[in-house]
């Protein structure tokens, strides 16, 4: 039983406010102090446990002058709602709280009517599904479908007309059919084993409780609830991104209290929340606390107090609930939408309750809970106690009537008019259809004058001055073009021809490696000018040190605005390491998944130079192994034309498949790394491949990315460049087999090798042996470093020691093309 305050005017706007005027100044100022920065903690809010003991420093007792006032404080402060704000350290949304806290008017009837409706509806369903599909893995919500009037609220009090949703397992169906506007009949539907999408296709697609929607709710607010996989806390930042896409929609991200304490792409999330090439208006966090994950009791999962204090790393508030109290949970969703109106900041709302049944319908919870679900048994139904408690009965005959008819209809395969072209079974021989993608050369030659010209009225640094004396150069036709020129010129054209450009990344508006300088600052007073903004919408900015959630982010942008350009660089390509959630679940396979379109960038530096072990790989074999089916494009160019051809043919083709690049580091500023203005002119294109034209070599070197320059310098220094011909494999996948074969066809009797830079059991060899040997006809061997635990050595002469013997066994002739002989 909660406390009795039935004695002080409930609702009364003003009650508070009067008494401490009406009281001395100092004891009533710190005492609704402490109840603002303290009171939650004494709050009731677990439904399983009795009402927690007043702190002494609450206790009126302890404030014989202000009794009156310390009994008010605590009807606000230490009822079924926790308002927990003290860590809010701007005043001005501090006070907004207290007042919101203070003031808070409750429910309306409408609103506790319809939060009736939907606690016994979703009681229903869920006995529905128990009873019908007894063996079904459903992952339902029974003991928290009060969750439903939080998110109903959430989304009704907001006024968006559209609301993206990244959602959970725990009640994922019945938050579909009765909050996000799914078909029951679809649901059910499902549930019983029909796909959402024909099989013939060819998507993979994925098993009910992980399937998103698009659709409309029954007052007419659109809704994009989020696929996920079973890596629950992945979905949040992608539909984040989603929603930057969408301007003007409500982001309501939907948690459940192990993993929104556990997983760290929510600290990460959150940590991106209101920054300027993140923001998305404030989102909106419901946490479902279950007190248990799986099962994992809270004290072994977590060391924090509550399951939602990763919140006070922004200073987001956090209003915490008792789930079995819908009016206090009305009145925390309103006041959720109300605080992100008034601040476009996050809030987030926890949600204290039980699981009736364990972590899904197979599980038994009383192996490990055994208490917990004893005392859950003991409670009845919400929705009966809620009505008990003066709410309106409500009437479920209507929705039994459809649950019934959903439940009797023969399941049927939907009409889905979403475009699976790109899963089409000759999906690799279309993509590898050339696309024009060249500029007429006058066209190039203005944008690089406008790429060069510095910031008006700019006190310009001057070693970037000299790199854009360099750039006007080329203008002129004075200079050979270099790889961040022919980058910000793909960029600049892809603007002008009306396509959006965002390029973010760690370090990325200079560039990591100082080659980019596509945003200038002024030396004398720190304002800056993005470059590509003067070709019209472009976005140019830094991330954080952040790479699962801002991939995901930029993922979930790219997957709402498939026709710009999002490109995402990582400092390093070995950060891969950090967000390979993100990248095999939802980039490698998304569309297989889910048909999501997206032609996400993502630039991965890469290159054996000495930077030891975590600074030389993208892990270009394991983004191989994820490719399958046309699901991306894995690129190595090692031309400036090749990069501006193959970022412009992002947007210019009709697929949108994301493109993995493997970008160079040392190879930035290679005098040999450089192309002349005709090889971006009209009428050019991407080539796969880029074969050299040797008359009758002995040796027929195949290779991709920067080593075939230093093959190159090395083939040059041994004196055999008629004996060696090289031929770069400029994108790995899909792998360009035709145009290989007719480049080897010219040497039949040539020996011919892969070489790489990578240990044999890294890069691309293993993958691409076979591929190698069908375009070549034979057999093709391997020259690589040894196989490695470590992908590089630490120290520069063991790095020298092992690239001169890989070059020395590429170009001797006298030596067995073979991986040994590189060792």
């Amino acid at each position: 039983m909660s406390r009795d305050t039935s004695h002080l005017a409930a609702g009364d706007p003003g009650a508070i406010e009067a008494l401490v005027r009406a009281q001395l100044p100092g004891p009533a100022d710190l005492l609704v102090d402490r109840y603002r920065r303290t009171g939650w903690l004494a709050a009731h809010l677990d439904p399983l446990a009795p009402v927690p003991p007043l702190p002494a420093a609450l206790d009126p007792a302890a404030w014989p002058s202000v009794e009156d006032l310390a009994e008010a404080l605590g009807a606000v402060y230490c009822g079924t709602l926790g308002w927990e704000f003290g860590h809010v350290q701007d005043p001005v949304r501090f006070a907004w709280l207290a007042a919101e806290a203070e003031r808070a008017e409750p429910p309306s009837d409408a609103d506790r009517a319809r939060a009736a409706y939907l606690t016994a509806a979703g009681e229903a369903f869920e006995a529905a599904t128990l009873k019908r599909l007894p063996t079904v893995k459903t992952f339902g919500m029974s003991g928290a479908e009060s969750f439903l009037a939080a998110i109903d609220g959430v989304i009704r009090h907001s006024d968006a007309r559209e609301v993206v949703v990244g959602g959970m397992h725990r009640g994922r169906l019945t938050q579909l059919g009765l909050v996000f506007g799914k078909p029951l009949a679809r649901l059910v539907a499902e549930a019983k084993g029909t796909p959402d999408i024909d099989p013939a296709r060819g998507a993979a697609s994925d098993v009910p409780y992980h399937l998103g929607h698009r659709g409309q709710r029954e007052d007419g607010v659109a809704v994009w609830v989020a696929p996920h996989p079973s890596h629950l806390s992945i979905v949040a930042p992608v539909a984040t991104g989603y929603a930057r896409g969408r301007p003007g929609a409500l982001a309501l991200m939907l948690h459940t209290d192990a993993a929104f304490a556990g997983q760290g792409v929510n600290m990460e999330l959150m940590q991106l929340g209101a920054l300027a090439g993140y923001d998305v208006g404030g989102t909106v966090h419901l946490v479902l606390n279950n007190q248990v994950g799986f099962t994992t009791a809270a004290a072994e999962a977590r060391t924090a107090r509550t399951s939602a204090d990763i919140a006070k790393l922004v200073e987001a508030p956090i209003l915490h609930v008792n789930g079995d109290d819908p009016d206090a949970l009305l009145v925390a969703a309103r006041t959720a939408a109300r605080y992100r109106a008034a601040f476009a900041r996050d809030i987030v709302v926890e949600v204290v309750t039980y699981r009736r049944r364990g972590h899904n319908e197979m599980e038994e919870s009383r192996f490990t809970q055994p208490l917990q679900q004893a005392a859950i048994d003991a409670l009845p139904p919400v929705s009966e106690r809620y009505v008990a408690a003066g709410a309106p009965e409500p009437d479920l005959a209507a929705f039994r009537r459809d649950l019934d008819a959903a439940f009797a209809a023969t399941p049927a395969i939907p009409n889905d008019d979403r475009d699976a072209a790109g899963l089409a079974a000759d999906i690799e021989a279309r993509m590898a259809e050339p696309v024009a993608t060249g500029v007429a050369e006058l066209s190039l030659a203005e944008m690089l004058a406008t790429l060069a010209a510095p910031p008006a009225g700019f006190d310009v640094h001057p070693r970037v001055t000299q790199f854009l004396d360099r750039r006007g150069e080329m203008a002129r036709g004075e200079r050979p073009i270099d790889w961040a020129t022919a980058e910000a010129l793909a960029f600049a054209s892809l603007v002008a021809d009306g396509h959006a450009v965002r390029l973010s990344g760690q370090d990325t508006a200079r560039g990591a490696f100082a080659q980019r300088h596509l945003v200038i600052a002024d030396q004398s007073d720190g304002r800056t000018e993005a470059i590509l903004a003067r070709f019209g919408p472009a976005e140019t900015f830094n991330s954080p040190l952040i790479e699962n959630a801002a991939l995901g982010f930029e993922y979930g942008l790219s997957v709402a605005r498939p026709d710009q350009l999002t490109v995402w660089e990582a400092q390093f390509g070995d950060f891969l390491n950090v967000c390979q959630p993100i990248f095999d679940q939802y980039v490698t396979g998304g569309e297989d998944r889910w048909l999501f379109r997206s032609s996400l960038v993502m630039m991965l530096p890469h290159g054996w130079d000495g930077g030891g072990p975590d600074h030389s790989t993208g892990h270009l074999e394991r983004v191989l192994a994820r490719c399958a089916r046309g699901n991306i494009t894995v690129a190595m160019p090692t031309t400036p034309a090749n990069l501006f051809h193959i970022l412009r043919r992002q947007v210019s083709w009709r697929w949108r498949k994301p493109l993995v690049l493997m970008t160079p580091k040392k190879m930035l500023r290679a005098a040999q790394c450089v192309s002349i203005p005709a090889e971006f002119a009209a009428g050019t294109h991407f080539r796969p491949v880029i074969a050299e034209d040797v008359s009758a070599p002995s040796r027929v070197i195949v290779c991709a990315g920067k080593v075939a320059l230093t093959l190159a310098e090395a083939r040059k220094d041994a004196g055999c460049e008629g004996d060696v011909a090289i031929v770069r494999v400029e994108q790995l996948y899909p792998f360009p087999e035709a145009e290989l074969a007719a480049a080897l066809a010219r040497w039949p009797a040539a020996e011919i090798v892969w070489v790489q830079e990578e240990p044999e059991n890294l890069g691309a060899f293993t993958w691409a042996d076979r591929r190698l040997e069908r375009a070549a006809g034979r057999r093709v061997r391997g020259i690589c470093r040894p196989a490695a635990a470590s992908p590089a050595v630490g120290w520069g002469a063991w790095h020298a020691k092992e690239e001169e013997a890989l070059l020395r066994a590429a170009v001797d002739l006298a030596r067995p093309g073979s991986l040994e002989a590189a060792q």
